[in-house]
């Protein structure tokens, strides 16, 4: 049923989201490829895997065109965007003059729909919950950071949407009444 009424109007995000949440991505990304990320045993075997384990495992087995899409997908993209973003939001909070961002824009716009990191955290979800019945599985700190980097950069996309032809101007919000 429609009643016609407005729910909400205006920007939901602050115009500082973006560049807030970029950077914490980008501290979050270090520890997520550092730290254990998930680890698996049985029979006091135990295999830590860290968050590159599974490309360079991928690799190895012959899986080559697919162990570069999972690290450009699920890794160097999503560091990318999230460079990308920070680029773009921080002139304006630092009290410096934006410089002409047209090529970092439209890189963002080029990876904005390939860096997919929460498609990762689900694929790893999924193969835990297959492994957990054969061996025990303890997810790693890595793996929560990696998490959190993930939901940094979606909050940071969604508050800095691409879909535009110009830069971002200040306010981030120009958008918030356009149809996506």
């Amino acid at each position: 049923m429609r009643c016609d009424a407005i729910l909400a109007r205006g920007a939901r995000a602050e115009p500082d989201t973006a560049l807030v949440f970029s950077i914490t991505g980008l501290a979050l990304a270090l520890p997520a490829a550092l730290l254990p990320f998930v680890s698996a045993g049985k029979l006091g075997a135990e295999r830590i895997s860290l968050l590159f384990t599974g490309v360079r495992s991928l690799w190895d087995g012959g899986m080559r065109l697919l162990a570069v899409l999972v690290l450009l997908c699920g890794a160097l993209l999503p560091i990318a965007l999230l460079v990308t973003l920070a680029v773009l939001h921080a002139p304006s909070r630092l009290g410096r003059q934006k410089a002409d961002c047209r090529l970092v824009h439209q890189v963002g716009q080029l990876i904005d729909h390939w860096a997919i990191p929460e498609v990762q955290v689900l694929a790893v979800l999924v193969a835990m919950m297959k492994l957990g019945s054969i061996v025990d599985v303890t997810i790693g700190p890595g793996f929560w950071c990696y998490c959190a980097m993930a939901l940094s950069l979606l909050i940071a996309q969604h508050s800095s949407r691409f879909d535009s032809t110009a830069p971002p101007h200040g306010a981030g919000g120009s958008d918030a009444g356009a149809p996506s």
